[in-house]
């Protein structure tokens, strides 16, 4: 293996690094992960690909790709955890490389940048916390990436089969997370008068029509998936992931849709600068002085540095503008920031990013062996699985609003019940268990209800921990013992 081999193969082994940590030392956490890989051991036991369920009723919020790709790799390695992460490694993966090429294409014959982009990806904050965890966002991001990747080799040579393959990533990109990702890539579409090169790119016009040709290949992966589930849905999915999921995040409508102030991008905006903030030659930069000698030499860089810059602005006031905001929602847009970082820092030493990105692994390392001795176990719902597990033909139900906490974890091959009235239930299931939620005040708990006896017989025969008090899930006994 030649040292330019190796150097390229560093990065994708630092990311395997990160995520061997994730798996040796965090359990998987409430509720995305638990509740995703839980969608997704339905969907495996089933059989069922086009509509996805949890607690074994169809699951309509989110779009199944993510779901598909993990039960294909449980198909081949089994149903477990390190075999579902192989999935984000791969889609951790792409995001650097297609980064990298996003890099080259945007500014040609400079492998100063180009080198340095897959360590200021997988050294970012951002990419290190969101390449561990099991959601949509990174496998978004290939799509977005994948997508404009395609219209600009589009723009450049009016190959209208470009336009119909970033229309293919456009439909793909629904399928990982829906709509969403035409605010994405709509962006740098918009924007296209601003960063086209007038004298060897596409006119406007035909750019448009370029993009409105990949629009309608967008359809046909997300047709392929759609009519059928709206067939066995009876029209729910379209209305609940549509409708009810995305203009309910936009309007704040949605319950649960995290509805945040304004600014709450705007406070968490310096985060996607971490490590490299820390590096003193970035602040010696003189980054105002740069940019006005590139505009007083009209570089050729300004139409790269345009598409960037106003779609990363862009897409951040949108989702900012946005009622439903979560941190994860604008890991699409971090590659925008990566290169242009790259751009700026390509006089840095590559060592110093390299050396900045290690640290990150350390801490991160670290870090994580510190919670699994603390925080993480209060996240740990592995022993009530266990529990769950060895009682699998007991009567089991559910007193909260249940969202798969526990369903891949304890393989679980029937659904919960439900019931707000424990107590009842109780009665008429007398060697059944109910799982509730603990409230922080005790005075509020129903579970307090059950004798402390009751309790303190289950909580030895649990082995104390399956009571995850803090992280909110508590086994009831069943009545009379």
């Amino acid at each position: 293996m030649t040292p330019t081999s190796t150097e390229r193969l560093l990065p994708y082994l630092f990311l395997l690094g990160l995520i061997a940590i994730a798996v040796a030392f965090r359990p998987l956490l409430p509720v995305d992960e638990t509740r995703y890989l839980s969608v997704t051991w339905e969907m495996y036991l089933s059989g069922q690909i086009f509509v996805p369920t949890m607690n074994f009723a169809p699951y309509l919020q989110k779009p199944p790709l993510l779901f598909w790709l993990i039960d294909l790799v449980w198909n081949i390695f089994g149903a477990s955890r390190p075999a579902a992460m192989l999935v984000i490694f791969a889609a951790s993966s792409l995001v650097i490389w297609l980064t990298t090429a996003l890099a080259k294409t945007l500014f040609p014959g400079r492998d100063d940048i180009a080198r340095r982009i897959p360590w200021l990806v997988a050294g970012s904050s951002v990419f290190v916390i969101y390449s561990t965890l099991i959601l949509f966002d990174l496998l978004l991001t290939v799509f977005v990436l994948a997508a404009l990747l395609s219209l600009i080799a589009f723009a450049r040579s009016g190959n209208r089969w470009q336009a119909v393959l970033a229309g293919l990533f456009i439909g793909m990109g629904v399928l990982t997370k829906g709509p969403v990702v035409l605010i994405h890539i709509g962006a740098p579409i918009l924007f296209y008068p601003f960063w086209r090169d007038r004298r060897a790119g596409l006119t406007t016009p035909n750019f448009l029509a370029g993009v409105g040709l990949a629009l309608l290949a967008a359809l046909i992966p997300v047709a392929i998936w759609l009519v059928p589930a709206t067939i066995l849905t009876k029209g729910n999915f379209v209305y609940d992931l549509v409708w009810n999921q995305s203009a309910g995040r936009v309007t704040g409508n949605l319950r649960n849709s995290h509805g945040r102030p304004f600014y709450f991008y705007l406070l968490l905006l310096p985060v996607m600068f971490i490590p490299w903030i820390f590096i003193p030659e970035v602040w010696r930069l003189k980054l105002r002085t740069r940019i006005r000698n590139l505009i007083d030499a009209k570089s050729p860089d300004l139409r790269a540095l345009r598409l960037l810059s106003f779609s990363f602005v862009a897409v951040f006031l949108v989702f900012s503008a946005i009622s439903g905001k979560q941190p994860h929602y604008v890991v699409p847009m971090l590659p925008f920031v990566v290169i242009l970082f790259g751009y700026f820092m390509a006089e840095i030493p590559l060592a110093r990013l390299k050396s900045s990105a290690i640290v990150m692994l350390v801490i991160f390392g670290i870090g994580h062996a510190v919670a699994s001795a603390t925080a993480f176990k209060r996240y740990d719902l592995t022993p009530l699985a266990n529990f769950i597990d060895e009682r699998k033909d007991a009567d089991w139900a559910v007193a909260f609003d249940y969202q798969g906490e526990v369903g891949f974890l304890a393989r679980l091959q029937k659904p919960f019940e439900t019931t707000d009235k424990p107590e009842e239930w109780l009665g008429s299931h007398p060697s059944g268990y109910v799982i509730d939620k603990v409230s922080k005040d005790p005075r509020h708990c129903r579970a307090n209800r059950v004798p402390a006896s009751r309790r303190t017989r289950l909580s030895r025969r649990a082995e104390g921990t399956a009571l995850t008090i803090v992280t909110g899930m508590r086994v009831r006994p069943p009545r009379g013992r």
